[in-house]
């Protein structure tokens, strides 16, 4: 969330973030582009945000979480939101043009 609106991060809004877009490549395997909609990344951002497409968004709480989970829990605009530490992405390389970077699963 930005700053003005109580968040951690020096940002105005959203658009300030890294803008990708989640595509599905198989089972089990997504991928982040970056979303060329917008400016390219410079990798100093504070924050990320991305979109994903309707089936991935729909499909995504199916199954045990149909009955009610999502509705519950759905985060909306304004909701307190915030990753403290994501070490799985520690070994990932920014510095390239494409980065590959394989999280683990827990």
């Amino acid at each position: 969330m930005p700053a003005n609106i109580g968040g951690m991060n020096k940002v105005n809004t959203g658009n300030d973030c890294v803008q990708t877009y989640a595509t599905r490549v198989k089972r089990g395997e997504w991928h982040l582009y970056d979303d060329v909609r917008e400016s390219a990344p410079t990798w100093n951002e504070v924050c990320g945000r991305s979109a994903m497409s309707g089936w991935i968004n729909s499909t995504s709480m199916g199954g045990a979480f149909s009955s009610g989970f999502s509705t519950k829990y759905r985060m909306l605009d304004k909701d307190p939101c915030r990753v403290a530490d994501f070490p799985q992405f520690a070994h990932c390389d920014s510095s390239k043009v494409t980065g590959v970077c394989t999280v683990p699963k827990p």
